[in-house]
């Protein structure tokens, strides 16, 4: 386990866990002094020593008391100290992951990233307030309780050390098998999250195709998985406790023989025995809580194993550029590109593309040919193998990639919407919250009469990514969202695909006007579309060997 990363983290909250850590040192002087005063009372009471019975049982009181009130403490502390630490890991986890570059997050599940920010996480906060905050005070009670023992019987005491290298050594062992176990259920667990997600998300199709009993059984095999991985983690856990305590007990036992006979004999007290067995249990509730502590350990370790892993990745390149543009000309020039997706044959090689500021220009082309890909590039989604792309002439892998992208309004060929209103989909964030805008890129994007016959006009929630839209009505929303941002550039990746003929018309005709001054790319075959282009490219045309675009 690495712990610098998790002192890292830890490091905002660590006057909490020391505020946790400090009372649960209490809780355990509170623990240690119980044994001694029940102890000396029962001596007092035999006659065995003389001493002030009410001044005894007052302590005992209190220490009982104390105990109660410092436990209660370390428990509402913990739960907010927890708190506090999972939200912070998960913001940073969440921020991380989206400052990832794409490429990352084609090579990973949506469902592993998504349990590693939540149900992971999660585990890892709990580690540091309920499991490694609580150390001290363990260590505390163990030491402490082995130090009593000693000056209650040396000779008995040397049994402890004994039994706890035992303790070790076993949870050596047994620790191979729970980190084996905790990655597989880890896994098993993972697959579960990304099998319900993709069912989910796949619905409409898995009932188009009629496939339900296929991906149930999938699920079911998958939450068997999960729940026999977890019953093998749960009986070695349900193990360890109770033979802890066993082994405790039968200890207790031989020394309550041998402490019956001192009694006999004379070599000790009633109040001396009644104390060291009630150290020897209390030493077990330690002892007992290590075992669990190797346990959250193992886990622990795999968290911040994957954890490690993901903070490692760079964010993506442009988050530090230092150019910065306020509101570009629009002037595009695509120069020498040679682009492959990983793993893939090659997209673009050499390929030159100038378009001017103010102008709209439509690609058109095969389904490969590297319309969308162009538009990525543009965006920075990839970057280039060789050539490159500028803005205004300015390199874009100068510019900050945040304020390069603000001066696009996008539309992808799949709307990708928030499960929210239509109104909070066309704003996505923006700072301007501005009613008539709204209004007014609702009506642009042909959005604004479907949306005022819903129930709640605007307000109306939509559901996961639209689903109580029709495809048309999707691409007006996702439209009206690149509308509202006003950028100086355009990009429309068959945004018009779902329109009808009418509707894409309409759209024309409303955005000339809008559109004029504005640099715009149109990935489009559809007619209507067409005729709002200055220049039309047909990327199959494209010379072979320069692939430099020519005017159709």
């Amino acid at each position: 386990m690495n712990f610098t990363f998790l002192k890292d983290r830890a490091r905002p909250f660590l006057p909490e866990l020391a505020l946790i850590s400090g009372l649960s040192l209490l809780s355990a002087m509170a623990s240690l002094a119980i044994p001694w005063l029940a102890g000396s009372f029962l001596a007092g009471v035999l006659g065995d020593t003389v001493i002030d019975l009410r001044a005894t049982v007052l302590l005992l009181l209190a220490a009982l008391v104390a105990l109660a009130i410092v436990s209660i403490l370390v428990s509402i502390l913990s739960e907010l100290a927890s708190g506090r630490i999972l939200s912070g890991l998960r913001r940073e986890t969440h921020d991380h992951l989206m400052a990832l570059p794409i490429t990352f997050h084609d090579q990973n599940r949506s469902g592993e990233l998504l349990s590693l920010m939540t149900y992971e996480t999660g585990q890892l906060s709990g580690f540091l307030t309920r499991t490694l905050a609580n150390v001290p005070s363990m260590v505390m009670t163990a030491g402490g309780a082995i130090i009593l023992l000693f000056l209650l019987d040396p000779v008995m005491t040397l049994v402890v050390p004994v039994l706890i290298i035992i303790f070790l050594l076993a949870m050596k062992l047994i620790g191979r098998r729970l980190r084996i176990l905790a990655r597989r259920a880890r896994n098993a667990d993972v697959r579960l999250v990304w099998l319900g997600s993709d069912d989910l998300e796949m619905l409409p199709a898995i009932k188009a195709f009629a496939t339900e009993d296929a991906r149930q059984s999938e699920y079911h095999v998958a939450a068997e998985d999960s729940r026999k991985l977890s019953l093998q983690r749960t009986r070695i856990y349900a193990f360890i406790a109770p033979v802890v305590s066993l082994v405790a007990g039968l200890a207790a036992i031989g020394i309550l023989l041998i402490g019956s006979e001192q009694i006999a004999e004379g070599t000790r007290t009633p109040g001396e025995l009644f104390s060291f067995l009630l150290y020897a249990a209390l030493l077990t509730r330690p002892a007992s809580g290590l075992a669990d502590t190797y346990g959250a350990f193992q886990m622990a370790r795999g968290t911040l194993a994957r954890l490690e892993a993901v903070f490692a990745k760079p964010a993506e390149p442009g988050y530090a550029a230092p150019g910065v543009i306020e509101r570009a000309a629009g002037a595009i020039a695509f120069e020498n590109i040679s682009f492959a997706y990983p793993g893939r044959p090659q997209v673009l090689e050499g390929a030159n593309l100038a378009i001017a500021a103010g102008e709209v220009v439509a690609l058109t082309g095969a389904n490969g040919i590297g319309k969308s890909t162009l538009v990525r590039l543009l965006l920075r989604y990839y970057d280039p193998q060789a050539g490159r792309i500028t803005l205004d002439g300015a390199d874009i892998a100068t510019l900050q990639v945040q304020a390069l992208r603000r001066q696009f309004g996008y539309v992808p060929q799949r709307p990708l919407l928030l499960n929210g209103t239509i109104r909070e989909n066309i704003i996505f964030g923006a700072d301007n919250r501005d009613a008539a805008s709204v209004e007014r890129a609702a009506q642009m994007a042909q959005a604004w009469d479907f949306a005022q016959r819903l129930p709640q006009g605007l307000d109306t929630m939509i559901g996961d990514d639209g689903v109580r839209l029709s495809g048309g009505q999707q691409q007006r929303i996702a439209l009206a969202r690149a509308l509202y941002r006003d950028p100086p550039i355009y990009i429309f990746d068959e945004a018009t695909s779902m329109y009808d003929l009418e509707g894409e018309a309409a759209f024309v005709e409303s955005c000339v006007t809008l559109l004029k001054g504005r640099t715009v790319i149109i990935i489009t075959h559809r007619p209507a579309s067409l005729a709002l282009a200055d220049r039309i490219i047909n990327l199959a045309e494209w010379e072979q060997g320069k692939l430099t675009a020519k005017d159709s």
